[in-house]
């Protein structure tokens, strides 16, 4: 049997990337988010799954 891939698109059609909470509140916690998500972007993307 075959295993399929998934690939997660954010709102502004990027692929998503994995990435790790270390806040103190999920620390250790996986999600999947845009790669322009957070401050240091101009047009933020705030998918988050």
């Amino acid at each position: 049997m075959e295993m399929l891939e998934v690939i997660l698109v954010c709102y502004c059609g990027n692929a998503t990337k994995l990435n790790t909470s270390w806040s103190n509140d999920n620390p250790g916690r996986r999600f999947f988010g845009c790669k322009k998500f957070g401050s240091g972007f101009k047009k933020q993307c705030l998918f988050f799954s």
